[in-house]
């Protein structure tokens, strides 16, 4: 699977989340997302960069986190719940090149933030899966 294998080589990754907005006011914050993205990596042995630390690595790879929120009634939300793998990358033809997901896996869900939650936290498992695979821990 070619995003797997665009994984390849990382010694661990930085980690952007988006804000996530007013609907989720509240409930869950771009903190607690954070955090709890970071501890799932950090326990499975994945080592988390700052910015500054993953911009001199190759590919100044980092994971993109995204939970977007629309609210349905009292504590129900649809969900959209996005994360990215995002790396310098280079054409063939344009040697500059930019920055391109070269992994990705998101997930639309509907319910409390109990439900958001374990949807993040199954995505997360499966980069960790991904990751662990293509580079195995020594």
């Amino acid at each position: 699977m070619l995003k797997r294998k665009s994984l390849k080589g990382m010694t661990g990754i930085y980690v952007v989340v988006e804000d996530v907005g007013s609907e989720l006011k509240g409930t869950i914050t771009r903190r607690d997302v954070q955090s709890r993205v970071e501890a799932q990596l950090r326990t499975a042995g994945i080592r988390i960069f700052k910015e500054k630390e993953a911009a001199k690595l190759p590919g100044e790879p980092y994971l993109y986190v995204n939970v977007a929120a629309l609210p349905l009634e009292r504590k129900r939300f649809t969900c959209r719940i996005d994360l990215e793998v995002h790396q310098h990358v280079a054409l063939v033809h344009d040697a500059k090149g930019g920055h391109a997901i070269t992994w990705e896996q998101g997930v639309l869900t509907m319910g409390g933030i109990t439900n958001i939650c374990q949807q993040l936290d199954e995505l997360v498992f499966a980069f960790i899966c991904d990751y662990l695979a293509i580079n195995p821990l020594k």
